[in-house]
């Protein structure tokens, strides 16, 4: 939404918005020129032409009531986001189910290195940036594309990227045929001379992909795809790897944040920018330089020998992903991990998942779920999560539902190192940062 804003904004039309609370958002928009309202109230819709919303905001808000009473029309925020995105010759929709943010990052990380002057609109906030979105003024435009509620059948790219298809977002999709269909959607809305990026170690991509009617290059660490990761070494917090298209090697990369899933992201975002017409040189340069998104693996704390990482992973497929990834880089440390349930829906779908992939931590903490959008469930807490976990036979693991109180216990405990890793896609940011705020100064 704030991306929108900007860009809006930038065009010259006069934007305003409201949230509940205020924010580095709200404040980045107000400096830009863009009126907040904190607090949602009917009279913000006064004088408004378009009322921009998301799948987070009711539909008995006061403002889309006003807007309705008013006639206001009202568009869905990936509505307006394909507007937007129609007049570019060169339209990329960065899609799957995960690494979304972190591919998109990487490609605006390579294509900085290129004069291609390209607008970005990227799902967390990326220190080059100052925030989630780069203007420019030149022919591409380059957009995340989220899946959920089937919001990215509302784009027509010219050039898609899918990272990878998995079960999510049940609550709406209820079966993964009912997702892969989706994606099969998506994947005829890509111009008809177009291209798809996609990953050929998931099987569903080749799956869906399979007679799409669409060019489709394929990237990955296996086989023989168009885009090949060789030689890929995990082992440390750099991961490196050769890097082949079409069977011609073309250098040895090397990146600055941690895991396989990171390669593989790392191989989206240069299959895009080769597209675009970016070579090898912007491609290393822009992996080697890019330290991630906020809320990606970022670092919050890192002195004494304790680290605290903040990451957005709220999948068992992303938890398993960051903790085999830091386990694989860091393999003299004592991770804990802290999490944060998304949705009663998906704790409930995916309980056992979860505690799978928590397990490869050596110390857990689970908090309460974070509802969003959803009613409680019955019998459905994060200790569901817990007690499959003790069952499972491991034994560190605690639930603390009052997650204001883990920072204190965990400052009073860490020792040199421990590695923190904060997950979940709620509120639970509240906690990393209070945990590096302690430390730091007690550091100090």
């Amino acid at each position: 939404m704030s991306a929108i804003a900007h860009v809006l904004n930038k065009r010259g039309e006069h934007v305003s918005g409201s949230d509940r609370q205020e924010s580095d958002v709200t404040r980045r928009l107000e400096s830009a020129g863009v009126t907040i309202h904190i607090g949602h109230a009917a009279g913000n819709v006064t004088g408004a032409d378009v009322v921009v919303y998301s799948a987070a905001i009711p539909k008995d808000n006061p403002e889309m009531v006003e807007a309705a009473r008013l006639g206001v029309e009202t568009l869905e925020r990936p509505v307006m986001l394909g507007r937007l995105m129609e007049p570019y010759k060169h339209r990329v929709a960065v899609s799957g189910t995960h690494g979304k943010t972190t591919t998109t990052s990487m490609l605006n990380a390579i294509l900085e290195r290129t004069d291609l002057d390209a607008n970005v609109l990227i799902g967390g906030d990326v220190k080059s940036l100052g925030g989630n979105v780069r203007i420019g003024n030149g022919s591409v435009f380059v957009t995340e594309a989220c899946e959920a509620f089937s919001s990215f059948l509302h784009l027509y790219p010219s050039i898609a990227v899918i990272t990878n298809i998995d079960a999510d977002h049940l609550d709406h999709y209820g079966t993964i045929e009912r997702i892969e269909e989706t994606f099969r959607k998506f994947a005829g809305q890509v111009d008809e001379n177009g291209t798809i990026i996609a990953c050929g170690d998931d099987d569903r991509a080749r799956r869906v992909l399979n007679g799409c009617g669409r060019r489709v290059v394929w990237f990955g660490t296996n086989g023989s795809p168009d885009i090949l990761a060789a030689d890929v070494d995990v082992s440390n917090p750099e991961p490196t790897y050769m890097l082949s298209v079409g069977g011609k090697t073309l250098g040895k990369v090397t990146m600055s944040v941690p895991g396989r899933q990171n390669v593989l992201n790392s191989l989206a975002a240069a299959g895009a920018a080769f597209e675009l017409g970016a070579d090898f040189d912007a491609v290393r340069m822009g992996l080697r330089d890019f330290t991630g998104a906020g809320r990606r693996w970022e670092i919050l704390y890192d002195e004494s020998g304790v680290t605290v990482v903040d990451d957005y992973a709220h999948h068992p497929a992303e938890i398993k992903a960051t903790l085999s990834g830091a386990r694989l880089a860091h393999q003299d440390r004592h991770i804990i991990a802290v999490f944060q349930p998304h949705l009663y829906s998906r704790t409930k779908a995916f309980a056992g998942e979860f505690a799978e992939a928590l397990s490869i931590a050596d110390e857990v903490i689970v908090s309460s779920i974070y509802a969003a959008r959803e009613q409680p469930i019955d019998g459905v807490t994060a200790g569901i999560i817990v007690d499959q976990m003790r069952s499972n036979g491991f034994a560190d693991v605690r639930y603390a539902p009052e997650k204001n109180e883990i920072a204190v216990g965990l400052a009073d405990k860490l020792t040199s190192g421990d590695l923190v890793i904060i997950l979940g896609a709620g509120d639970i940011r509240a906690v990393s940062e209070s945990l590096a705020a302690i430390l730091s100064e007690r550091g100090a």
